[in-house]
């Protein structure tokens, strides 16, 4: 089954490769400016990925149980991801300060939001779709991207978590293996999954685009106050809304 939910995600990928944001990397037509804002929203999805992982856990039954301990060692792997999109963002001329305390843009929430209405709301085996487009998509493509980032100026020091994800995320491909021999049953689990990449690829796509519209017109979307609260935080007496 492993094999074919590859092959299903295949047309996901060029259909993700094609959206607006990517087209315009493609292209070579993407700034430092726009690629810096997209780094900014990577971080805030990002952050939320291992707690997110370890939660779908929680409706595993019977033999699906096998896969918590890996499920758990995945999520562990991916915390401090979040720090690698951060450090880019910085050497590209990004002012750290505020970015932890802040809202995402609207398209980012969209985004972890699916992942969590997929768990709890609809088939939690549908969580794999999401993780398999956040793993294979790297992999698959993350030669190109670097190549064209180059391109358009960004160096190879701005460049940690997508080299990362390129390389590291091929281990985590070979425990996708594991996770579909175990978890995956039959066809309506495929479609399941299926449809779940094709959702993240698609609200990826819309994060990337908004963080690009962003760069070019700065909206202030206020402060994460669950953030600053959390870390005892007074927020500026004045929000901005800064690169």
């Amino acid at each position: 089954m492993f094999y074919e939910l590859k092959e299903r995600f295949n047309p996901i990928l060029d259909e993700f490769l094609a959206s607006s944001a990517m087209a315009s990397l493609m292209r070579e037509e993407m700034t430092i400016e726009e690629y810096r804002s997209i780094l900014r929203q990577i971080f805030h999805h990002t952050r939320e990925n291992p707690q997110l992982q370890a939660l779908a856990t929680v409706y595993f039954r019977g033999k699906q149980r096998e896969m918590v301990r890996p499920f758990f060692a995945h999520a562990a792997s991916e915390i401090g991801h979040d720090q690698l999109a951060l450090n880019d963002f910085i050497t590209l001329g990004g002012n750290p300060m505020h970015t932890p305390y802040e809202n995402p843009l609207p398209a980012t929430s969209a985004l972890l939001a699916y992942g969590f209405y997929q768990i709890y709301n609809l088939n939690p085996l549908g969580y794999l779709g999401y993780l398999f487009f956040l793993e294979f998509m790297p992999t698959s493509a993350g030669a190109t991207l670097m190549e064209k980032l180059r391109a358009i100026g960004v160096k190879d020091n701005a460049l940690t978590f997508i080299k990362d994800h390129a390389e590291i995320d091929i281990g985590h491909n070979k425990m996708m293996e594991k996770y579909v021999a175990c978890l995956v049953d039959d066809e309506s689990d495929l479609d399941c999954i299926e449809y779940s990449m094709r959702t993240t690829g698609y609200l990826y796509a819309q994060m990337l685009q908004q963080a690009r519209e962003y760069a070019n017109r700065p909206i202030n979307f206020g402060w994460n106050w669950e953030e600053l609260e959390a870390d005892k935080k007074a927020p500026p007496a004045k929000v901005a809304a800064v690169s």
